[in-house]
């Protein structure tokens, strides 16, 4: 059985598509027409360079870090629920931290229990989609139709306002549509300042010391408790370097919280 596509390989082969059809349109445009083809495959490529790039605020604007002045930063999780979110949550709250869940409604709907108890400890909950899929190239339409199962699965596990009004697009792709559509769906984009690929599983103490640099004051930390490719799949690694990356923040006097508590109004 092959391995589930892991997310460096998902981003990869994703941008990879997008330089190509970059490159295409230079390759397609009328030859004796240099100065056009020239300028409109720079066109596609700030395009693709903006669908690519999370904090990239040409399809709108993305949070991504918060104030560097205080001592406070965010820790999130993607994809999940899943078998090891419990764990996750228990490390939280022996630590006395709190966190933000970016989770899938197909998920959602499998563990409703581990979303009740979300809420009930305080985490905040924020939309990641229902299925994970890619968003550049869909209309609003159906934007919006993630957001909505994604929300109403979240609300049929923790009751009505259990869902934030958080949405980070999966890999943090987006669309022309996307940043409009969330927005009138009453959303705003989430991004993050650091990522540590903890998804390709490297082992639980590189995990911990890819962290190390990102535990600072208004950093955004981007974690995984699922798969996105693969429902059924966990994220023990993860769950058992929590311990090891919260105490980081506790040696340098860091409070964990939420995405909101940490933005406060900045958008």
């Amino acid at each position: 059985m092959s391995r589930p596509m892991r997310k460096s390989q998902a981003v990869a082969g994703v941008a990879g598509a997008g330089i190509v059809a970059a490159g295409g349109v230079a390759v397609t445009a009328r030859a004796d027409r240099p100065v056009r083809a020239a300028l409109i495959a720079a066109a596609a490529g700030v395009a693709a360079w903006a669908a690519f790039a999370p904090r990239n605020p040409l399809f709108g604007r993305v949070a991504w870090r918060g104030s560097v002045t205080g001592e406070r930063m965010a820790i999130t999780f993607d994809d999940g629920p899943s078998e090891s979110t419990p764990a996750i949550l228990d490390a939280l709250g022996d630590a006395g931290a709190r966190a933000t869940f970016f989770v899938l409604g197909r998920q959602a709907r499998r563990f409703p229990d581990v979303i009740a108890r979300m809420a009930r400890e305080g985490h905040q909950i924020a939309n990641h989609g229902d299925d994970h899929g890619i968003l550049i190239f869909r209309g609003p339409g159906h934007v919006r139709r993630q957001l909505r199962l994604c929300e109403r699965a979240v609300e049929d596990a923790a009751g009505p306002g259990a869902m934030s009004g958080l949405f980070r697009a999966p890999h943090g792709f987006r669309g022309p549509a996307t940043w409009p559509a969330a927005r009138a769906a009453g959303y705003r984009m989430a991004g993050w300042t650091t990522g540590v690929f903890d998804s390709a599983e490297p082992g639980v103490d590189v995990i911990v010391a890819r962290c190390n640099p990102a535990m600072r004051p208004g950093s955004v930390l981007l974690l995984h408790d699922a798969d996105g490719w693969a429902p059924e799949r966990s994220r023990p690694q993860t769950a058992a370097a929590l311990p090891g990356i919260l105490a980081l923040g506790r040696e340098r006097g860091l409070e964990m919280v939420t995405m909101d508590e940490l933005l406060g109004t900045a958008l």
